[in-house]
């Protein structure tokens, strides 16, 4: 996964064939079967159905002796911890992946060529909702853990895994990982979202809210008399543009994600709502942008002479991780990886406030989720189980 305009270092990647990253046929066909019934169990969000897949997650843990506590977020959904003991208890690793997968519509599922509940192996890839973002991910992780407990010789360090609910919506489910008591005993946190099988050691971040804008009712005949307040949300929109090129890039950017106005043909709209989201290079932050924000705001009324509100629903700060953190120097040790930039946002976005230091690398591409025919590399999946296990080594 490349970002444009990031700087991307120069690492020759370890090809697919060289080792580590080898699969026997039996162990491939394994974890294409876990990543596929995960794939079957639908855990859309919103509106936040997880519950099928905490319930396989449960079983599966059961059947290959790992230990799994449940921890509740609401009456209906929950997060698992997985833990695999190690060798070594003090200084434990953790990794994080989420359940729920993006909602698929109506227009979306008549552009898909297969059931994205279905999934199917097409053209060595694994076609299905959630196949990248990331069940992929998921089922690396647990059969990598899933072969150590069955095996003689445990991990050098403890490992938890850290599977959350909400990912994709409010993440109530890292937020609700803050309280508990393991978060005092975690450092290192490699999160499983698709790279590419990339190293990223640094993540955008990303703050959005609700922008009302108010102008003034009037007939629809008289243009005049009234403020339409849509025209004032297409000239806050034009001004997103200039706002997103004032610094120089690498940039953060603001955009619009939904509009709501009107209330019949006959009434020029008074009130205008729109969805801000704003994605966060690691080198500003979230006050920073709402900050820049608020100034072309202000500009915006003095000249058109109306009333904006901008109510901020959340921010998630960007965050770096060290080139010399002992996490990326020992992924880099197991095979030459890419760097760049994570371009959305995770749950590491949020675990880091325990004081996790968090790094992203996963199976699939950011250009191949949340839209028609999601799919993954199985060499993606081979690679991602290889390192994970590697890493638990």
């Amino acid at each position: 996964m490349k970002e444009s305009n990031e700087t991307e270092t120069a690492i020759e990647h370890k090809k697919a064939g060289s080792s580590p990253f080898i699969l026997s046929a039996e162990r491939r066909e394994k974890l294409i079967n876990l990543a596929s019934d995960l794939i079957r169990l639908p855990s859309e969000n919103p509106p936040g159905r997880e519950v099928l897949v905490e319930q396989y997650l449960i079983q599966y843990c059961e059947k290959n002796n790992l230990h799994v506590e449940r921890v509740p977020v609401t009456s209906n959904r929950a997060n698992l911890i997985i833990t695999l003991p190690g060798a070594k208890e003090n200084d434990p690793l953790a990794f994080t992946g989420h359940m729920d997968v993006v909602p698929v519509s109506s227009d979306e599922r008549s552009r898909w060529e297969t059931d994205p509940y279905d999934p199917v192996v097409q053209d060595d890839r694994l076609v299905g909702r959630g196949a990248a973002d990331m069940k992929g991910g998921l089922a690396c992780v647990l059969f990598a853990m899933s072969e150590y407990a069955r095996s003689s010789i445990p991990p050098s360090r403890t490992v938890h895994f850290l599977v959350t609910c909400d990912e994709e919506d409010a993440m109530h489910g890292s937020r609700a990982l803050l309280e508990h008591p393991l978060m005092n005993k975690l450092s290192d946190l490699v999160v499983c979202e698709p790279t590419g099988m990339t190293l990223c050691r640094s993540s955008r971040g990303r703050t959005f809210g609700e922008l009302v804008i108010r102008g003034k009712t009037a007939h629809g005949s008289r243009p005049g008399v009234g403020v339409n307040a849509i025209d004032i949300a297409a000239d806050i929109i034009r001004s997103l543009r200039t706002l997103n090129v004032d610094v120089s890039p690498p940039t953060s950017y603001w955009q619009p994600l939904s509009i709501h106005a009107g209330v019949e043909p006959d009434i020029i709209p008074d009130v205008c709502r729109l969805r801000l989201d704003c994605r966060i290079m690691p080198t500003s932050s979230c006050d920073h942008e709402i900050a820049r924000l608020k100034r072309m705001l202000d500009e915006i009324e003095r000249v058109h002479h109306v009333k904006t509100e901008f109510s901020v629903e959340d921010k998630r700060e960007p965050w770096t991780t060290a080139s010399n953190h002992r996490l990326v120097l020992r992924i880099h040790s197991l095979g030459a990886f890419y760097e760049t930039t994570f371009s959305g946002s995770t749950d590491a976005n949020v675990l880091r406030e325990a004081g996790l230091t968090p790094v992203i690398i996963g199976p699939g591409d950011l250009s191949d989720v949340h839209r028609e025919n999601e799919s993954i590399l199985l060499e993606d999946l081979g690679r991602a189980f290889s390192l994970y296990k590697s890493l638990m080594r």
